[in-house]
């Protein structure tokens, strides 16, 4: 079995132009792999910390170097234990989460190399204890994010993300087709409605004067060039309602608004009726719990109420919520815990609760990081959230599915 030799860190641009890191492992067989680490925009008070970007690549290439030479990297429980124990804090906030899920995430990768395995094949192995042939794959439904506000955008609007879902039956490279199309169809229909066509950091649209009404307006319509909304294709929201609740109400500037928990449930209400749809994240900020109690009690039945900033990829904090019945559907972001192990044990809690798993990027990203992507095959996610089907660091992750697919 190969041991790691080294593990170094270094600074390197995500596709903000922000600082992160990127983590390198080198085994004792010749294997090298290099993980880099996402950031996001909208982060929620339970995530785990990060840390200046040069304390960060200073830790992983002494402290954490030093502690995991000879180390098997194929004992990715064994690393994150190690790692966990060194921080030493809740939200590993001493090492820095980025220090942590960096080198998390490479040591599978350098695993998973070492071993000759594609990667989704081996973080299914750690995931369930075996490797799923590639004839069984079951393949997430892409969520496009096509129109960007909130902390993502450069615009008026306060909702961070309007998108769209294929029907769950349509296969990944139909999906990704249909995502491609719409997106299209959407910049010709801005453009003739005299509205620009710039794109925000997860490469959906960012013009301004829209509400959310002629956001979703503006997506029913493109759908509808060739699909049938309701049908073909459904609309969902990613509200990111902590960005604008302000001393206790929801502040929807664009429209004049200042609402109460009940009053903004009645506005959600309002839109799933004219619109159909059913996908509804973080639309209350992750400590009104009576809210999204009363949220759920209404709508479970009818949509994916989806927690993310609630939640936080945390399996401590997802127990206590499915408890409360508060959300019936859990986003994944690996950097928002901080180790692989954590992760694939948050997923495993979501799936005993029933819940739809969306496995998602984060708004700071990196072209050559692919993880997600092979993440969501191996876990069977339901659903994979990379933004639009443009800029570099999206399509990356859309074109590896499309790998795994065609089986390249």
């Amino acid at each position: 079995m190969a041991r790691i030799e080294n593990v170094r860190c270094q600074r390197v641009l995500d596709s903000r132009g922000d600082w992160t890191i990127e983590t390198k492992i080198s085994l004792d067989d010749g294997t090298v792999v290099v993980q880099p680490v996402p950031s996001g925009a909208s982060v929620g008070e339970n995530e785990a910390k990060y840390i200046d970007e040069e304390k960060a690549a200073d830790f992983v290439s002494t402290s954490i170097n030093d502690i995991l030479i000879g180390k098997d990297p194929g004992n990715q429980k064994l690393i994150d234990e190690i790692l966990i124990k060194m921080d030493g804090t809740k939200d590993k906030s001493r090492l820095g989460a980025n220090s942590i899920i960096s080198v998390s995430l490479a040591a599978a990768q350098a695993a998973a190399k070492s071993k000759d395995l594609e990667l989704y094949s081996y973080l299914n192995f750690l995931y369930n204890g075996k490797e799923k042939p590639k004839g069984e794959l079951k393949f997430p439904t892409p969520i496009f994010n096509v129109l960007n506000g909130g902390k993502h955008a450069r615009n008026n609007l306060s909702f961070q993300e309007f998108m769209v879902i294929p029907a769950l039956n349509t296969p990944l490279n139909q999906a990704i087709g249909m995502g491609v199309e719409i997106y299209k169809d959407l910049k010709r229909l801005l453009v003739d409605e005299g509205f620009e066509t710039g794109v925000g950091d997860e490469g959906g649209f960012e013009p301004h004067g829209l509400s959310a009404d002629t956001a979703l307006d503006f997506l029913k319509r493109a759908i509808d060039s060739h699909y049938e909304v309701g049908s073909d294709v459904f609309l969902g929201m990613d509200a990111a309602a902590g960005s604008f609740y302000k001393n206790g109400k929801y502040v929807v500037s664009e429209e004049h608004l200042s609402l109460t928990s009940k009053e903004m449930i009645d506005y959600y209400s309002n839109l799933f009726s004219k619109y159909e749809l059913i996908y509804l994240e973080d639309p209350l900020f992750e400590k009104d719990l009576d809210g999204w109690k009363e949220l759920h009690s209404n709508f479970a039945n009818k949509l994916m109420i989806v927690g993310d900033d609630l939640v936080a990829t945390n399996p401590e904090i997802l127990r206590s919520v499915a408890k409360e019945k508060m959300i019936n559907a859990v986003i994944v972001k690996p950097n928002q815990i901080g180790t692989l192990t954590e992760t694939l044990e948050f997923i495993k809690e979501a799936r005993k609760s029933k819940m739809a798993v969306i496995i998602s990027h984060r708004s700071g990203e990196n072209p050559n990081d692919t993880f997600i992507s092979d993440l969501a095959v191996a876990v069977e996610a339901d659903f994979i959230k990379s933004g639009a089907p443009a800029r570099g660091e999206r399509v990356a992750k859309y074109n590896r599915l499309l790998e795994i697919f065609y089986g390249f």
